[in-house]
């Protein structure tokens, strides 16, 4: 599938100006967490493995877990993570009974070259506030910040503040937190470290990362075991 970045870089214009960036207008009582997998990551077109985890707050207790399966045509180019991930993730919300104040994604929010990762994307077609919680910096200059947990360095483009850099824990890497839709960077920050406990990511992100692992092996145990008694 031949991918068109001109249209998609369009398409991404057209988010950025539906994007809002203010205070959550209601509290939290239910936050999730997505994450994505793939059968076979390195091929295109693929199967997909989307999940999401529903958390009920302040106790973290897990309230719904669900997963679904699509094939995934377009492959995997930086900047442009939405168009691989987001149709999985929006049917996967989609199924879900119990529909969260707050979904955390495994990605970037504002904090993108062009102001829409797939955090600010996803949010603003469920119409949901979303936080992008990433593993790397994909865009802006910041400063590692100090080893203790909630230490923190501003994601600057510019003089603009798109995000933080944020110790979760002491001594790990830190993660890169951006404001995804209807919610401040501020309240990203502090959402992200409230709902960190004794690892690096936060819970619903962590657990939905978990959860797919588990899902994802036992497929791949099943048609390993199902070739075997194939003769293949």
């Amino acid at each position: 599938m031949r991918f068109n970045f001109e249209k998609a870089k369009k398409a991404q214009e057209v988010i950025r100006e539906k994007l809002q960036i203010r205070p959550l207008s209601k509290e939290v009582k239910l936050v999730a967490g997505c994450d994505l997998t793939f059968l076979n990551p390195y091929k295109t077109p693929t199967v997909g493995i989307g999940a999401f985890v529903v958390l009920k707050i302040p106790e973290l207790d897990i309230v719904e877990i669900k997963h679904l399966f699509m094939e995934v045509k377009v492959p995997y180019f930086p900047g442009f993570l939405a168009f691989r991930e987001l149709p999985l993730l929006v049917k996967t919300y989609n199924s879900l009974k119990n529909k969260p104040d707050l979904i955390v994604v495994d990605g970037h929010g504002i904090a993108h070259p062009r102001g829409v990762g797939i955090a600010a994307h996803l949010g603003v077609v469920l119409k949901t506030p979303t936080i992008g919680c990433a593993k790397k910096l994909l865009f802006g200059k910041t400063k590692e910040p100090c080893k203790e947990r909630g230490c923190y360095e501003e994601i600057k483009d510019g003089k603009r503040v798109i995000g933080y850099t944020l110790r979760t824990k002491r001594g790990v890497k830190p993660v890169f937190v951006s404001a995804g839709n209807l919610i401040t960077n501020e309240e990203a920050l502090e959402w992200t470290l409230k709902l960190t406990t004794k690892y690096r990511l936060p819970e619903p992100t962590r657990l939905a990362h978990n959860y797919l692992q588990k899902v994802r092996k036992g497929i791949i145990s099943e048609n390993t075991q199902l070739e075997e008694e194939n003769g293949s």
